[in-house]
């Protein structure tokens, strides 16, 4: 079966989630003896030494010029004779989508990789907060917040085009997990017939760890943001346990546009490490758990991954998938939003029992292979002889 990935982005699989999981799965795919084509938007040359699996192809017009683009799309599969496509960017593509309509050998599954509103509900939050302290950030704060009604009123419509378009050009819609249907709903309240549910693959293979000495090590991996990814929460909860527990310190992976005014807020807090950017798999074999605040998220690729290595989850139980991943109080710890008191206390309970640490890290390990490549390969593959 001919296989088109179709993203903005190409698909480096060191930088981002989206990006990972369509390089893992076009591998699988290939390996099943399908062939894989990636079409995107943006091309990087500073990417383009990695030995992507696939062949290259990228829109010759800016994004914009949708008709031109849609032009080129038509040509394309009739041109390599693709049978499914994959769009990865559900919002982004549903225009050009609509070129491939009359051609009935074309089946498209456009994917919403996050939770179906988006950013949509905190809208407010992100108004109100203030860039820095100056007088000027005041007075912008205060414009942002009297176009509030109109910017919330204008993402909407933008999010009610999007899905509208995704049904009517799309075979199938895919969901990261069928607990984000009610969000959906109020977006989109007409017939679901089209939609499915797949999650995230996991990126690593499952893992055999016995007797592997976990150390004292509380994580975070992935982008230093506040915006949604809210790690400046982790502050008010460190500031509750590092005198306590002497041993254990806070380990942040990864980069972001917070990160020195977050280095400055811990500067009073003791054994607190930002490692940077890099490969998070050495940090996932030795943390003991890993922590994620976010407001919100689609899947939370981090959390598998770090379970595949036996590493525990506190999760604010924030977004409908985590439920899917974590079952709480066997494979991970779920607390209340936003309370940092009771995340506190969640990670306390899991500091200072070390039995109850091993047996929630071999949980994580076993629960975590439901989401193995292999198996999630399995559903897309039932998926496409679905449509054919």
């Amino acid at each position: 079966m001919n296989i088109l990935f179709l993203y903005l982005r190409m698909f480096h699989p060191h930088h981002g989630g989206i990006e990972r999981v369509s390089d893992l799965l076009s591998r699988e795919f290939l390996k099943r003896g399908h062939n894989v084509f990636f079409l995107h938007t943006i091309r990087d040359e500073t990417l383009l030494d990695y030995p992507y699996p696939a062949p290259l192809s990228f829109f010759p017009f800016p994004q914009e010029d949708v008709e031109r683009n849609g032009k080129f799309y038509h040509d394309f599969l009739i041109e390599n004779r693709i049978e499914i496509v994959i769009n990865q960017d559900l919002l982004a593509y549903h225009a050009i989508c609509s070129f491939s309509t009359e051609l009935k050998t074309v089946h498209t599954i456009s994917v919403m990789h996050g939770n179906p509103l988006l950013v949509y509900d905190y809208l407010w939050k992100l108004t109100m907060r203030l860039r820095n302290d100056t007088f000027i950030e005041k007075i912008k704060r205060i414009a942002r917040i009297i176009k509030v009604p109109k910017i919330k009123r204008d993402y909407w419509q933008m999010l009610k085009r999007g899905y509208e378009d995704s049904f009517a050009y799309s075979d199938l819609v895919c969901l990261l997990s069928s607990k984000f249907i009610p969000e959906l709903k109020r977006i989109y309240p007409n017939s679901l017939d089209k939609l499915i549910a797949i999650p995230d693959p996991n990126t690593y293979r499952p893992q055999q760890l016995t007797g592997y000495a976990k150390r004292k090590q509380i994580l975070y991996v992935g982008r230093i943001a506040w915006h949604l990814k809210r790690v400046d929460r982790l502050v008010g909860i460190w500031k509750r346990l590092y005198k306590k527990f002497p041993d254990w310190e806070l380990i942040f992976v990864g980069d972001g546009p917070i990160k020195k005014e977050l280095e400055c807020k811990f500067a009073k807090q003791e054994r607190v490490v930002f490692a940077g950017y890099q490969d998070p798999e050495q940090y996932y074999k030795d943390a003991s758990i890993i922590c994620l605040t976010s407001d919100a998220e689609g899947w939370g690729m981090v959390l598998t991954e770090a379970m595949t290595f036996g590493t525990i989850p506190v999760v604010f139980n924030s977004y409908a998938a985590v439920t899917d991943i974590i079952d709480d109080g066997k494979t991970g710890l779920l607390v209340p939003p936003f309370s940092s008191a009771r995340f506190a206390r969640a990670l306390e309970t899991l500091m200072s029992d070390e039995s109850l640490r091993n047996r929630m890290s071999q949980a994580c390990m076993q629960s975590v292979r439901r989401f193995d490549i292999t198996t999630i390969a399995d559903q897309w593959e039932a998926i496409f002889e679905r449509l054919n």
